[in-house]
């Protein structure tokens, strides 16, 4: 193995692909201009190649795409954006209740200022019952806020057919694409998806950038700013651009735009091959989650009798997680397991692993054959039966 630390963790982050890093050092001391002049244009004929490129990952124009800071800005300015330009008569909310907390939190706000707001459940492997849906949505509801793959589980929701309920009611429809970006195909023409949020450090790319789509063409979406400054962004999220980070967001789309699938496969079988592997060697380990529509990256799991916690400090080689990276500073169980209606103990013992595509097999070998290891030291000096 290359390093003596295997890294398991990429829905928290992925490393920069060296492609990608490649790709931005001259915005940093070359091309670094901002302005009317030349090395102004250069910086900004480099955005306007990203705004390309993120358009292109999910079927979308160049004029859609608005550059932010990353996920959690364009979530706010997509929801209080929105609300900002909502017709009176649509004060009405729908999302679920294992969305991404900043979704969740915009949508507390918005509620506090009188809107109404309807939170789905979803079924013990994570997915919304779309006639549920069905029932929650009518003439009054302004945007349905459903996430592509769950940060947590990796549950893979049926876009589609939520988009299209969004169309017929005249509903916006939301979607949070940050955990699937690049690992599913995405076309928010045939999603019909209205807004969206996007985030690089997800995909191979650096942190600190992100997007959002807002819809220009069939049913155009208007949103006002929430941020106030230069006018960049057409006014939308003024503020002077992140050029480097721009640069490589664009080029981290533009690689899993060609190279997506293969990606996908591969670490699919990586995900599959640890999961075999811990499912053979230790006796009643449980899935979170969905097995069919989920994230090929991702593997979360509860394992009887052991701690999270414990098994991480027990494996300090090994980045993996007990939880979601924004809320790993909190000691709650997490509200994703949690609204799977599963035992108490499992909500303790979850564990979630996020599989790179830098990956190797002997790293997953060798990350099976620990887990199994510390498994069986803790289970044989404790009851498995209840967790103290």
């Amino acid at each position: 193995m290359k390093s003596n630390t295997i890294y398991l963790d990429t829905h928290a982050t992925t490393p920069v692909d060296q492609e990608v890093l490649n790709h931005m050092l001259p915005y940093f001391t070359i091309y670094y201009g901002n302005g009317n002049h030349k090395l102004g244009w250069k910086s900004n004929s480099a955005m306007e190649e990203a705004r390309f490129q993120v358009a292109q990952l999910i079927g979308a124009r160049p004029t859609e795409i608005t550059f932010t800071s990353g996920a959690t800005e364009a979530i706010n300015l997509a929801l209080l954006g929105l609300a900002r330009s909502a017709d009176h008569k649509r004060r009405h909310i729908i999302t679920q209740k294992t969305e991404h907390s900043a979704v969740l939190k915009c949508i507390e706000v918005l509620e506090k200022k009188g809107f109404r707001v309807t939170r789905l459940d979803v079924d013990s492997v994570g997915r919304i019952n779309l006639e549920e849906l069905n029932a929650a949505i009518n003439e009054e509801t302004l945007v349905v806020a459903i996430m592509l793959a769950n940060n947590e589980i990796g549950t893979v929701q049926a876009i589609k057919e939520i988009g299209a309920k969004c169309r017929t009611w005249g509903a916006k429809f939301f979607c949070d694409l940050t955990q699937g970006l690049g690992w599913h195909s995405i076309s928010v023409d045939e999603m019909n998806i209205d807004l969206a949020a996007m985030s690089s450090h997800k995909i191979y790319g650096p942190r600190g950038v992100g997007a959002l789509f807002c819809r220009r063409k069939f049913s155009k979406t208007e949103i006002q700013p929430i941020l106030f400054g230069g006018g960049q962004e057409k006014g939308i999220r003024p503020g002077t651009a992140n050029i480097p980070g721009i640069v490589g967001f664009g080029k981290a789309c533009q690689i899993q735009k060609d190279n997506g699938s293969s990606i996908a496969k591969k670490t699919g079988e990586l995900r599959d091959h640890l999961q075999k592997q811990l499912f053979d060697g230790i006796e009643g380990v449980k899935l979170n989650g969905c097995p069919v529509n989920r994230h090929p990256g991702n593997l979360n799991i509860a394992i009887p009798g052991i701690r999270g916690e414990e098994l991480l400090g027990r494996l300090p080689n090994i980045m993996f997680s007990t939880g979601s990276a924004c809320t790993s500073g909190s000691a709650k169980p997490s509200y994703v397991i949690q609204s799977l209606g599963v035992e108490e103990w499992v909500l303790k013992s979850s564990l979630r692993f996020g599989i790179s595509k830098f990956n190797t097999p002997s790293e997953i070998d060798y990350v099976a054959a620990q887990i199994i290891q510390q498994v069986n030291q803790i289970q044989s000096r404790k009851p498995t039966t209840a967790l103290i």
